[in-house]
């Protein structure tokens, strides 16, 4: 099941974000049977979230690309400090003309040219969902309560990542009691430019934690 919150605006922060996501897995005709959760980057902290405050409902959880606290806050706040100094307008334009030199970090290098046509022409952020998410992405930070979660965790991380860098994804890793981290050669997006790769990965680790 898909959690789209490409436009959520984040009100009531990430635990409003996490409910609607369990709202999203009540849809499901068999919602009240413990999931398997996944969050990649931004929706590692929804993802982490929910299995704090709802436990019951995670049987497992895959998290790609992502953080339990961001490393680059002092950078991020600079950003965001400029962000809205130009305002929202501005801002969005910037972002669109620089989306092409985002290729190299989020698909690797070298990137499939038809993957890169696909990333190029998907529509444009919520400008204003962005910003929320980001200002959220810099307070979050999860290292006082990580060791509650005490379900099986798959922690996935590119090799080469600009935007959560892997050091970030084994510090999630180490801080999860019950967590395993595996890394493949890629950007951000790893999981789409290797998907077949990521996909095996995902259905061993489910497999054995079945078994268990």
């Amino acid at each position: 099941m898909w959690f789209d919150h490409a436009g959520d605006r984040a009100d009531g922060g990430l635990e409003g974000l996490a409910e609607r996501a369990l709202q999203a897995l009540d849809a499901d005709g068999e919602g009240e049977t413990p999931a398997y959760v996944c969050g990649e980057s931004f929706g590692g902290p929804i993802a982490l979230t929910l299995a704090r405050r709802y436990p019951a409902r995670v049987r497992g959880l895959v998290l790609v690309s992502t953080f339990g606290w961001y490393p680059g806050r002092l950078v991020g706040r600079v950003g965001l400090a400029a962000w809205r100094l130009l305002g929202d307008g501005i801002s969005q334009r910037v972002l669109r003309w620089g989306h092409p030199f985002t290729l190299p970090g989020a698909l690797g290098v070298p990137f499939p040219w038809h993957v890169a046509g696909a990333y190029l022409r998907r529509p444009l952020v919520d400008i204003r969902a962005y910003r929320a998410k980001c200002e959220l992405a810099l307070r979050f930070d999860a290292r006082q309560w990580l060791h509650e979660i005490r379900h099986r965790t798959l922690v996935l991380a590119g090799t080469w990542d600009p935007v959560v860098p892997r050091a970030s994804s084994r510090a999630l890793a180490r801080h999860l009691p019950s967590a395993s981290l595996h890394s493949v050669s890629g950007g951000h997006l790893v999981w789409c430019i290797r998907a077949g790769e990521v996909g095996a990965v995902v259905e061993r680790w489910v497999a054995a934690n079945e078994c268990r």
